[in-house]
């Protein structure tokens, strides 16, 4: 019976992320992406001052407006976001994630990732990029900057907007880069 349900709850956690189906290829996606990403990045300012000068000071940086995360024992989580170097807007990404243990619940955030170097950069624009088991994110909040913890050349910062589950679970997030100038631009 146990066996029986776990494909179950799957299908239910994956229902509860709400996985975009579109990509921002369209011209419509692509600058709808491009404003949720800068009004996100303004609301983490608004919470952290602290944080323009981390991604002013950066190799590049990944804005995601929101993360949808959802869970019934197996949980999975996704969302689109938008990479820049420096201030330059380069392409943009798709987040994946899923993982099993006693969890429940579903919620949404917005997540930006800052590359403190180029070679954490261009991990993930070369598609080798994602979290291991260690990974840790820094929940939003006034000084939230200056407690950073840099691991790999990376910091991360949540900033929830929904829902309820607990923890800043960020492990098992992988990524796929969609370069601006690529005809592979689909992330779906």
């Amino acid at each position: 019976m146990r066996k029986a349900l776990i494909p179950l709850f799957s299908v239910a956690a994956m229902a509860m992320v709400g996985c975009e189906q579109t990509g921002p290829n369209a011209p419509m996606a692509h600058t709808d992406l491009q404003n949720r990403s800068q009004s996100s990045l303004q609301q983490f300012y608004s919470h952290d001052s602290g944080l323009q000068d981390a991604v002013n000071n950066s190799a590049g940086y990944v804005i995601f407006p929101e993360v949808g995360k959802g869970a019934v024992g197996v949980g999975g989580a996704s969302g689109i976001g938008t990479v820049y170097k420096g201030n330059q807007e380069v392409g943009s990404v798709k987040l994946q994630q899923v993982s099993v243990g006693p969890q429940i619940g579903g919620e949404t955030y917005g997540e930006l990732i800052v590359f403190k170097n180029e070679a954490a950069l261009n991990r993930l624009m070369n598609n080798s990029f994602e979290f291991g088991a260690d990974a840790s994110a820094i929940i939003v909040k006034a000084g939230a900057a200056a407690a950073a913890r840099v691991d790999s050349g990376v910091e991360v910062y949540i900033l929830p907007k929904g829902g309820l589950m607990a923890g800043a679970d960020i492990h098992g997030q992988k990524f796929h880069y969609y370069n601006n100038n690529s005809s592979d631009q689909s992330a779906q």
